[in-house]
């Protein structure tokens, strides 16, 4: 039974009792509104023990519901009541609750009690008491979303929504048309034609060259491009006014190292893919191996590549990727390994880490698909002087304007006109060997005596000068000045760097060892390991 009196509410009930006793809400909470006004408490001023009762009934059963489910209960304190309504302050007495003012029917009120632990704490009081006294509450209010998330690639932040950049690869069969057309600025295309220095470099794009193209609110704002893989410099053409401006830059493009290990499970280039490894880097992958790694028949599952190589940034955005630093392929449990070195003229080559070449030191055909004519033959019967004549070398049968190419690294030592040969290109070579390249129809424009070439270089093309029957290459091999064929000699598996440049290289190449070693134990750990992992 509950038992009221007039200025006191005492709850004789035993679970009530309980429950309260637990909590000790009775014994700590109890509120005396007092009327804000001089005059006296007066017995007309009390409002009815009845609705005492009800009040704190409510207040109590409010407490313990935020106090047991920690559930915050909500509500706005009106501050514009009638006029005939105000809100009283309130003082804690222990025992005892005492209403001191009239509050009508149709006033509004309101408390806010939240915790996070089992017992009511004084802060808690003292903010009840600035709500019930009127104190400002802090409302809460939903923040607005941008329009659409800002774009951003690496780390960078794109924060102008409205620019777009288009990236294009040029492709060897592309035109200047055709290109704006992918960079979707065909139109402006007649426009820059009437700029001759900037149509002028337009029209020197080629094949690998990179193009990006940025556009504001649907206008070409900029315009980037590179003239071939070397990113170092770069042709900028930007909109300044209503006119184009164009003009070279360096560093525009940044170059980044990126690292990838990975277990071959379906095959080089599907499994590359997945790890994030572009196939122009697979391909010179390939090329650098394939002179040990017969890539048709030899590759097995369970076979493990690492791979160091480049990525072409742009404003933030990865545009492509560059050259194969580094690199391990681990065939059938056979290790071969390749580092990049580029030479002092800046033509770069793939070494061993002892610093041999990758490559065999000659190939055996200076014209790809050529068919052998005449074998090399110490006692020949020479078809145009009629008598027996060594042929010290093999003709290759080819049309007049064919490619030649040098079947290894060496420098021009001799370029002319020499006898029954024709016009014919004198190769040295490292080791003691030399290259003779005759009947030619004419040389590469501007190779002369003393340039360095490398393995499959351009140096002429196939004619019938001198004393020859029909068109064809006459191809000769030297060995310590004597004459050897060519097609069945044992040739060196490799030629080493000068002692300046072994030097050089190993210098150059700690860097990139070190990192092979790290990424060896990840993928023999079945750590596999992608292109996101930089430099």
């Amino acid at each position: 039974m509950l038992s009221k009196d007039r200025n006191n509410i005492i709850y004789s009930n035993k679970n009530w009792n309980d429950v309260t006793n637990k909590y000790d809400l009775l014994n700590d909470l109890e509120i005396v509104i007092k009327k804000e006004s001089s005059e006296p408490v007066t017995d007309q001023n009390l409002v009815p023990a009845s609705h005492a009762s009800w009040l704190s009934r409510s207040a109590v059963f409010i407490a313990l519901v935020a106090v047991i489910g920690n559930i915050p209960v909500q509500s706005h304190l009106i501050k514009d009541a009638q006029a005939n309504s105000t809100v009283k302050t309130f003082e804690i007495i222990p025992n005892e609750i005492n209403i001191a003012s009239n509050i009508t029917d149709n006033s509004a009120q309101a408390t806010q009690l939240s915790s996070t632990q089992n017992d009511l704490q004084q802060d808690q009081i003292d903010n009840l008491e600035d709500i019930l006294n009127g104190e400002d509450i802090l409302e809460s209010k939903e923040l607005e979303l941008p329009a659409r998330a800002l774009e951003t690639y690496a780390g960078q932040v794109n924060a102008d929504n409205t620019s777009k950049w288009i990236t294009y690869h040029v492709k060897s069969y592309d035109n200047a048309t055709n290109i704006f057309h992918k960079v979707g600025h065909q139109a402006l295309l007649k426009t820059l034609k009437n700029n001759k220095e900037i149509y002028s470099q337009i029209k020197a794009l080629k094949k690998g060259s990179i193009v990006r193209a940025n556009s504001t609110e649907g206008d070409l704002s900029d315009l980037v491009f590179t003239h071939t893989n070397d990113s170092k410099r770069s042709y900028v053409i930007s909109k300044q006014g209503e006119d184009y401006k164009g003009t070279w830059k360096d560093n525009v493009f940044e170059v980044r190292q990126a690292r990838a290990s990975f277990t071959i499970q379906n095959g080089l280039f599907f499994d590359g893919k997945k790890a994030k490894v572009d196939n122009k880097v697979i391909k010179q992958l390939v090329k650098v191996f394939d002179w040990d790694i017969d890539f048709s028949h030899d590759v097995r599952v369970g076979d493990k590549v690492t791979a160091v190589f480049e990525e072409i940034f742009h404003d933030g955005d990865k545009v492509g990727t560059q050259n194969l630093l580094a690199a391990e392929f681990i065939n059938k449990g056979r290790q071969f390994r390749s580092i990049r070195y580029t030479y002092a003229d800046g033509k770069s080559d793939y070494f061993t880490p002892q610093g041999r070449e990758m490559k065999k030191a000659f190939i055996r055909t200076p014209i790809e698909h050529a068919r052998v004519s005449s074998h090399f033959n110490p006692g020949r019967f020479h078809p145009k002087l009629h008598k027996f004549r060594a042929h010290k070398g093999t003709d290759f049968a080819a049309r007049t304007g064919t490619p030649i190419m040098t079947t290894g690294n060496g420098v021009v030592q001799f370029l002319g006109r020499k006898g029954g040969y024709g016009r014919t290109v004198i190769i040295k070579h490292r080791e003691g060997y030399t290259t003779t390249y005759a009947h030619m129809s004419r040389y590469k424009k501007g190779l002369k005596v003393g340039d360095k070439v490398y393995q499959s270089d351009l140096i002429g093309y196939v004619g019938q000068s001198g004393l020859a029957t029909g068109p064809h290459l006459h191809y000769e091999l030297h060995q310590d000045k004597k004459a050897v064929n060519a097609m069945t000699v044992a040739l060196p598996n490799s030629m080493s760097l000068s002692r300046s440049e072994l030097q050089d290289f190993r210098n150059k190449a700690v860097n990139l060892v070190l990192q092979l070693n790290v990424l060896h134990r990840f993928v023999e750990a079945d750590i596999e390991i992608d292109s996101a992992i930089g430099g």
